[in-house]
């Protein structure tokens, strides 16, 4: 059968054979009747635009109400069916992608863990690779709780031993406030105290870079080698030496090294071994040098032997002691 505007026009008011209805709707699904599913259209206007591109060819002009019952059913379906397959691609694209920034702001949200030490405390801390640190006192390690990158970075201020478990594939940095030391597998000591203009860094056994934080100066450093990064005179200034890298270790050990130190370098080391307070009240003796060799000495053996060797007096005052 040939579909023509007779049979159209009967379609159209319900009154076609089951056959015809079939042939008709055939049709109307075929590219000939030309219609389209723009995005973000309503069903209704898809029938009435259908309706006037079918009554338009053949002159026909009844209510677009009517066409809609036609074959808003049969493009409800297919909406509906498109709909359904939008909501599951749409609810798995939400779910892996904000599965996918999850994961980045994990991976970017880091777990710390900070030590400090108070004057009098020394302290051994064990990182996440094996890495151990001996705290002096007065000091502040912060270092994540595991290393997830390609580096091992921490910060840190004070005075502390390093033993770095090596690793060739993630080297390990520590940042102070100026500078920065990057080793892979080395041991050494750090001294970047607050209260201080330099930050050195000494080697026992291995290598490191030494810099400063933007790091236009920079030292390699091995074995029994001291950098010492200077802001004393304003601009930075980076050196270093040959020493003997046990002599700056000792306190690791308890053993108190005064090296040809004046009386006032040395009283702010007794300050932070013992936590108390030092007031030094006779003229020019802050400028005298002193040295004294302790192995786990008790602050009273320190001070009769400093009073002893350079013809001082002190007296305690709670956790305050005068020299005079």
């Amino acid at each position: 059968m040939k579909v023509n505007k007779e049979v159209i026009e009967r379609y159209h008011r319900g009154e076609c054979s089951p056959e015809e209805q079939r042939i008709v709707e055939q049709w109307l699904d075929s590219e000939e009747v030309e219609m389209s599913f723009p995005e973000n259209t309503d069903l209704k206007v898809i029938g009435d635009r259908g309706w006037r591109k079918i009554s338009g060819r053949y002159h026909i002009s009844p209510k677009p109400e009517v066409v809609a019952s036609l074959k808003l059913d049969n493009y409800r379906m297919i909406w509906q069916f498109a709909a359904c397959l939008m909501l599951v691609i749409g609810a798995a694209f939400f779910y892996y992608s904000n599965t996918d920034s999850k994961n980045e702001i994990q991976n970017q949200i880091q777990a710390y863990k900070e030590v400090k030490t108070a004057k009098g405390e020394k302290l051994m801390v064990t990182l996440p690779d094996g890495t151990v640190v001996w705290l002096n006192a007065e000091s502040v390690l912060r270092f994540p709780e595991n290393f997830k990158n390609d580096l091992r970075e921490l910060e840190f201020s004070g005075e502390a031993y390093f033993n770095i478990a090596k690793d060739a594939s993630k080297p390990f940095i520590v940042h102070t406030k100026k500078t920065k030391v990057q080793v892979l597998g080395t041991k050494f000591n750090l001294r970047a105290l607050t209260t201080e203009t330099t930050t050195s860094v000494v080697v026992e056994e291995g290598k490191v870079k030494f810099s400063g934080d933007s790091d236009k100066q920079q030292v390699i450093l091995t074995a029994n080698k001291r950098g010492v990064f200077d802001l004393s005179a304003g601009a930075p200034f980076l050196k270093t030496e040959e020493v003997y890298a046990v002599k700056y270790i000792a306190w690791k050990n308890n053993e108190l090294l005064l090296d040809n130190l004046t009386i006032g370098e040395a009283a702010q080391i007794l300050e932070r071994w013992y936590n108390v307070k030092i007031k030094i009240n006779r003229k020019g003796l802050h400028l005298e040098r002193y040295t004294g060799n302790f192995n786990n000495p008790s602050l009273k053996e320190v001070l009769e032997s400093m009073a002893f060797a350079m013809k001082f007096r002190y007296q305690q005052d709670g956790q305050t002691f005068v020299f005079y």
